[in-house]
């Protein structure tokens, strides 16, 4: 047996075996490397969650209503005419309020009331029935009714006589309006906006604050308040003096109304 052998063979199994071993060191440390890297991303991720579920902080605003209302005289009118008519057959109820109705028209044209001012506003047929002397009456109803629009209020008067005369028994309503309605809209909506920053200026200034630019702006629907007056019944007999009108128009209210917010400085 030669020594020398067993001794260069012991020292080449030490050279081989010890880069196993740094190996396993290596590894080890990447391992732990790996898990405390996993364990801070988890902590960074969980802080901007934290963040993130945190609720903002609401703007600091002044709310306020503002509200104007402008008086305006009208200057056109709207009213609803008609005829009704009944008879024990259809045709001939309908019959009998198409001839009151060609006449109506025509009279309304002899006043120098335009083609495009006069509309159908309603049209009806329909059975009706009703005891007599404990006897059922049978019969059929036929209504029609006009709109005509009416730009000059000192000729409302002789429109309305001259349907009449021409056989119309239903006046079912009239409408007063302005030709200018959308100005006075536009300047009713400027004056709400002003009101409701003067509300803000002031509560603000109550309270030791500013207000600042417009955070936001709502305008509430309004309904312009019309004249209106109520239907006549048929067969009415319309009294009235020649030199005084019949009807008085009054003024209309446009009102406008908006919602603003201001920051709060």
């Amino acid at each position: 047996m030669r020594t020398p052998d067993f001794a260069n063979h012991q020292h080449h199994a030490r050279i081989c075996f010890a880069p196993l071993g740094q190996s396993n060191v290596l590894r080890a440390s990447w391992r732990i490397a790996m898990k405390k890297l996993a364990v801070v991303a988890f902590v960074c991720l969980a802080l901007c969650w934290a963040r993130g579920q945190e609720p903002c902080a609401p703007p600091k605003i002044v709310k306020t209503t503002g509200t104007a209302e402008i008086k305006v005289t009208p200057d056109r009118a709207i009213i609803r005419v008609g005829v009704e008519r009944q008879s024990a057959t259809a045709k001939s109820a309908k019959a009998a309020v198409d001839n009151t109705s060609r006449k109506i028209l025509a009279a309304l044209k002899a006043a120098s009331i335009d083609d495009k001012d006069i509309q159908t506003a309603y049209l009806d047929l329909q059975p009706t029935s009703y005891y007599e002397k404990h006897v059922r009456i049978n019969n059929f109803t036929a209504t029609q009714s006009l709109s005509v629009a009416i730009g000059d209020l000192s000729h409302l008067d002789k429109v309305m006589d001259a349907v009449m005369s021409a056989g119309a028994n239903r006046i079912d309503g009239i409408e007063y309006q302005s030709a200018e309605l959308r100005k006075y809209r536009d300047q009713a909506r400027d004056e709400a906006t002003k009101a409701a920053k003067e509300k803000a200026v002031a509560l603000a200034q109550a309270l030791g604050n500013q207000v600042g630019k417009t955070y936001s702006i709502e305008e509430v629907q309004q309904w312009d308040g019309y004249s209106m007056m109520g239907g006549l019944a048929a067969n009415v007999a319309l009294e009235r003096r020649a030199s005084v009108p019949s009807t008085a128009p009054g003024q209309l209210t446009v009102t406008a109304s908006v919602i603003v917010s201001f920051d709060l400085l």
